[in-house]
């Protein structure tokens, strides 16, 4: 099995729910982390080639973190209450 180690071009591992900052894009899917939700976005085509099944290792890869991530966390609630909204100032006031 190879071990991925993060180059200059390619940007370090996404660590589910370690922020509320961090996002990575495979192919048009966006991963956005968050630190009580994880939120995926976009597109992308996992086509019968080896981009395609880069694409699609690197989704399952991080879909695994996720699923190890919530299974070893003992405590976990049936569901998170709902957000509530909140207000953003205007930054162009």
């Amino acid at each position: 099995m190879t071990t991925h180690r993060p180059t200059a071009d390619t940007p370090a591992p996404l660590v589910p729910f370690a922020d509320n900052s961090a996002s990575r894009t495979i192919g048009g899917m966006t991963v956005e982390n968050g630190t009580d939700s994880i939120a995926f976005y976009g597109q992308t085509d996992l086509d019968r080639d080896r981009a395609g099944l880069e694409r699609a290792q690197a989704l399952l890869a991080f879909f695994q973190q996720v699923v190890d991530t919530l299974s070893a966390q003992k405590d976990l609630p049936d569901s998170l209450p709902p957000r509530k909204p909140g207000r953003i100032p205007n930054p162009f006031a």
